[in-house]
């Protein structure tokens, strides 16, 4: 069964239930030598009552009030009533499950000042006291279920936000992974058919062939371009990293490949205090794209990789010897440098880019010792 299932099944259960004691204690009434039209009369505004209290969820505040009518009519003329004040105060504990305490406190006020009376009239003194705390109890109860009930939806709608924030950490995730990994390797690969071809006259039967390589790894470079700005978060939230991606250790590996493919490198790692799992992923991924700056805007120059550790932070330094030129095979669309300061700025740390005296250009990133 459904949630509203099982809510009009209890309602049905409670009414019918009140509709029961009703007609017992109209009987019962007349039977210990009660006025028969009285009794009806009672019975007939609790039995109204009961068949307007299967509104209660909709129309909580009209229920109430033509519910506290019916009863103060039935507690003025009842000589006998087993019900007494629960019906208006089941309508009132409705009303105050969905509203608020002075929206509460004022039908409340409402409530026991008509009821009480009908009640003082019908009843005496004691019929007005025990309908007070009575419908005292059932607002105070109302107030509380109410309550808990909102703090249970917003715990599920901050359960829903968290969970919409894990998609987010995975699409900014792979928007890093499909710039800094694929990209990385598809430019290089652009960069260095672009560096055959120079070398070939035009007639070579292999310039076809690395022009159409020239022309698809651009191709792809744009394509890849549009899903990264499709999966970048547009509000400047960034994500966290997932899988197992490469750390410092993985750095040599990295540099041995771009030696393979033509790029002078020299690495220099000295780094005392072995930094977080987080922030290895983050320095590698700052190189890696230094490294391919340095290849699609300078070329095959001469490259030095520096990175040092103090107790406070971790110094990436990337410096090529040449000025860099215009980018001549692949753009990258500008994620690259902004790629990098926002990975330093996860950690609190600093990028510093820009021509270096003597001609060459360096790129320098700091990461404090820290997980973000």
């Amino acid at each position: 069964m459904t949630r509203s299932s099982w809510r009009r099944a209890g309602d049905l259960a409670v009414t019918g239930t009140f509709a029961v004691l009703t007609v017992v204690g109209a009987l019962a009434g007349v039977r210990e030598g009660g006025d028969p039209a009285r009794a009806a009369g009672s019975a007939a505004a609790e039995l109204l009552s009961i068949a307007v209290l299967m509104m209660r969820r909709r129309y909580p505040l009209p229920v109430l009030a033509a519910v506290t009518v019916c009863g103060v009519a039935a507690a003025m003329t009842a000589d006998r009533t087993v019900i007494g004040p629960l019906l208006p105060a089941f309508a009132l504990y409705t009303v105050a499950t969905v509203s608020s305490w002075r929206v509460t406190a004022v039908a409340a006020t409402a409530v026991v000042a008509a009821y009480g009376a009908g009640a003082l009239i019908g009843q005496g003194l004691v019929g007005f006291v025990a309908a007070a705390v009575i419908l005292a109890i059932a607002a105070a109860i109302g107030l509380y279920v109410g309550e808990h009930r909102r703090l249970l939806e917003r715990a599920e709608t901050e359960q829903e936000l968290l969970a919409g924030q894990a998609v987010l950490a995975e699409r900014v995730w792979i928007a890093r992974e499909l710039h800094d990994a694929i990209g990385h390797h598809v430019s290089l690969l652009v960069v260095q058919a672009g560096a055959v071809r120079t070398t070939l006259p035009g007639d070579h039967p292999a310039w076809p062939v690395l022009t159409a390589m020239i022309d698809g790894g651009r191709e792809a470079m744009t394509e890849m371009r549009r899903l990264v700005d499709v999966l970048r978060p547009t509000d400047g939230d960034d994500g966290g990293e997932l899988g197992p991606p490469p750390g410092l250790a993985d750095l040599p590996e990295l540099c041995d490949r771009l030696r393979a493919g033509g790029l002078p490198i020299d690495v220099h790692i000295d780094v005392h205090m072995e930094p977080g799992r987080t922030a290895g992923i983050t320095a590698y991924r700052i190189v890696q794209e230094a490294l391919t700056n340095v290849v699609k805007h300078a070329g095959q120059v001469a490259t030095r990789v520096d990175i040092s550790s103090t107790a406070q932070q971790l110094d990436l330094r990337v410096t090529n010897t040449r000025p860099a030129a215009a980018p001549a095979e692949v753009s990258s669309g500008g994620h690259g440098l902004d790629s990098i300061r926002r990975r330093a700025a996860l950690f609190g740390g600093e990028v510093f880019a820009g021509p270096v005296p003597g001609g060459g250009y360096a790129l320098r990133a700091t990461l404090l010792h820290r997980e973000p």
